[in-house]
C-alpha cells in the first residue's frame, strides 16, 4: 500500500546538516507520523519534479527544507492540479518565513506533531511572471513572497555564499555587503490598473506571508487567506537613511518610514528601463517586467 505522505528531502537545507543528519532525523520522524515514503533533492528543480508526479498519489506531500524547498514543492503540486494533496512542512532552512505566518514550530518534533495531526487549510498562491535568465518569459507560484530589487539580490547572496552564518545572521551579513553593490533603477508600478508611479526603487516585497529574510516583519498586514498581495514599495534614499532604517525592519515599523509605500492588491506590475532582479520563494527567477497575481485559496496546506 502507497504510504499517505511523501517528504521531499533537501539535504543540502540548514547549512547541509538536514543531509548529514538525515538518518536520525528519520528514526525520529518515523515514531511521530504515519508510514511516509523520502526522496532526496540533488539540485534545482528536483522538489517541483517530485512533486508533480506525487500529486494525487499522496494526501501530503511534505517539503523538508527552507522557503525555496517548499516554494518549489508548491510549484510542483499547483502545475499539476491535483487538489487533492496537500502540502506539509518540516522547516530546515535559513529563512524558514512562510512557517512563520503559517504558526508552524521551527523544532522539528513540533513541527511533525502538527503534520501528524493533520489539519488542514486553504491558502492564497502568487503568480509571478517575468523575464528569465534566458529572455524567456516565464511563470512561477509562491507562497510566501516575491522581491524586486535590492532584496532579490540579498536572497542571490545567500544563497550562493558558502558560509558559517545561518538564519539571519546570513540576512543580515547579505544585507549590508549587497548596499555597497547595489545600483538602484527607475521603476513603475501599478496596482489593480491604478496610476502609475514612477520613482528609483531600493527594493519591493509583493508578500502573501508576513516574513522574509529570516524573521523580519517585512509585509507586517499581509494574510494567506483574503484574497490580496500586500506590495511593500521601498524608494531609494542616501545611505545613512537606510542603514538607519534596518532596525524597523525586525519589527516591521518601517513600514511608517516616509519612503515606503504600503498598497494590497490582488495585481501588482513592475516595468523599467533597465531590467531589475527579481525572486520569489528566496530564489532569483529573472527580472523586469514582472506581474505578481493573487490566487485566492488555490492551495491546501497542513498547519
Amino acid at each position: 500500500m502507497t504510504p499517505r505522505l511523501l517528504l521531499i528531502v533537501n539535504p543540502r537545507s540548514a547549512n547541509r546538516s538536514t543531509g548529514r543528519d538525515w538518518r536520525k532525523l528519520r528514526k525520529r520522524l518515523q515514531e511521530v507520523l504515519p508510514p511516509f515514503r523520502s526522496v532526496r533533492t540533488a539540485g534545482p528543480g528536483d522538489a517541483a519534479r517530485f512533486a508533480a508526479k506525487a500529486a494525487g498519489r499522496y494526501e501530503v506531500v511534505v517539503a523538508v527544507g527552507g522557503d525555496g524547498t517548499i516554494g518549489e514543492v508548491a510549484n510542483g503540486l499547483l502545475a499539476n492540479g491535483a487538489e487533492g494533496t496537500a502540502l506539509g512542512v518540516l522547516p530546515r532552512g535559513t529563512g524558514s518565513d512562510f512557517v512563520r505566518t503559517l504558526g508552524i514550530p521551527r523544532d522539528m518534533d513540533k513541527a511533525a506533531a502538527i503534520l501528524a495531526r493533520g489539519d488542514r487549510r486553504k491558502i492564497d498562491v502568487g503568480r509571478a511572471t517575468f523575464t528569465d535568465f534566458s529572455g524567456e518569459r516565464s511563470s512561477r507560484f509562491f507562497v510566501n513572497a516575491a522581491e524586486v530589487g535590492m532584496g532579490a539580490m540579498v536572497c542571490r547572496e545567500v544563497n550562493r555564499a558558502r558560509r558559517r552564518l545561518s538564519g539571519q545572521a546570513a540576512f543580515w551579513w547579505a544585507i549590508l555587503t549587497t548596499m555597497r553593490r547595489y545600483q538602484p533603477a527607475i521603476a513603475t508600478v501599478v496596482t489593480d490598473g491604478s496610476p502609475a508611479r514612477e520613482l528609483l526603487l531600493n527594493n519591493a516585497w509583493i508578500a502573501n506571508g508576513c516574513y522574509s529574510g529570516s524573521g523580519m516583519r517585512t509585509a507586517p498586514r499581509a494574510r494567506l487567506d483574503d484574497g490580496l498581495l500586500d506590495a511593500v514599495v521601498v524608494e531609494q534614499v542616501g545611505g545613512w537613511r537606510r542603514i538607519a532604517g534596518l532596525p524597523k525592519l525586525r519589527n516591521g515599523t518601517f513600514v511608517d518610514m516616509p519612503e515606503v509605500e504600503y498598497r494590497q492588491a490582488a495585481r501588482v506590475e513592475f516595468t523599467a528601463e533597465t531590467p531589475i532582479l527579481v525572486e520569489t520563494d528566496g530564489d532569483a527567477v529573472g527580472t523586469t517586467p514582472a506581474t505578481f497575481e493573487c490566487l485566492p485559496g488555490q492551495l491546501t496546506v497542513v498547519a
